[in-house]
């Protein structure tokens, strides 16, 4: 009998796990088309409410901090901006500490590519008031991001958003920016590791190199 309940509860805890990750995968699946606030509003909601109730796997708290660092560069108001880079800073610091201590390189590079992402929002928000400040930390991140996985399309690309964007006498270099992007253009070719594996980015690569 108890061979049998022990059965019926894996047979539960599989199927219970399988819903998670086709319901992650189609919300990956939503994400690569996301473009407006509305999209990734919903986007962050849901990936917000899979990673509460997932709160030992990394991809939904890292979906989540992705969604609304992508709210924060789409606000016009400043202090509503850096309100959802504070939020994504809350749930990418949780998919950190899911992912640390494990040393995968590739996932690890992952999460620091998001956390300069989100602190790059922040420099976007207000300029003059937090380019000093989240900066330096945004280049930190990306810069351990390149080391960790050097092939990683999403680091490659805003690494080069980031040279783009930034003036020459600060650094900016809009040629660097170019071999950037082409070469992240060539590692999105390679197939995600499975449905729910970061893949966001590619669509932004391909509009800063037309």
């Amino acid at each position: 009998m108890k061979q049998m309940i022990s059965l019926i509860a894996v047979f539960f805890m599989l199927n219970t796990v399988k819903a998670q990750d086709q319901q992650l995968a189609a919300a990956v699946t939503k994400l690569n088309t996301a473009a407006s606030i509305a999209d990734f509003q919903q986007l962050a909601n849901e990936f917000g409410r899979m990673a509460a109730a997932e709160p030992t796997q990394w991809l939904p708290a890292y979906y989540a901090a992705y969604s609304n660092t992508k709210l924060a560069f789409l606000q016009k108001d400043a202090e509503r901006a850096m309100q959802f880079s504070n939020l994504a800073e809350e749930q990418i610091k949780k998919a950190e500490a899911i992912v640390k201590p494990g040393g995968n390189q590739k996932e690890l590079a992952e999460v620091y590519t998001v956390y300069s992402f989100m602190n790059r929002s922040r420099v976007e928000a207000d300029p003059m008031v937090n380019g000093r400040k989240y900066g330096p930390t945004a280049g930190a991140h990306l810069s351990k991001a390149r080391q960790l996985d050097p092939a990683n399309p999403r680091a490659l690309y805003l690494d080069g958003l980031v040279k783009f964007k930034t003036p020459a006498m600060w650094g900016g270099d809009k040629k660097k920016a170019k071999e950037l992007f082409e070469q992240a253009l060539k590692q999105f070719e390679v197939k995600p590791a499975s449905a729910v594996a970061p893949q966001w980015g590619r669509a932004d690569c391909e509009k800063m190199i037309q």
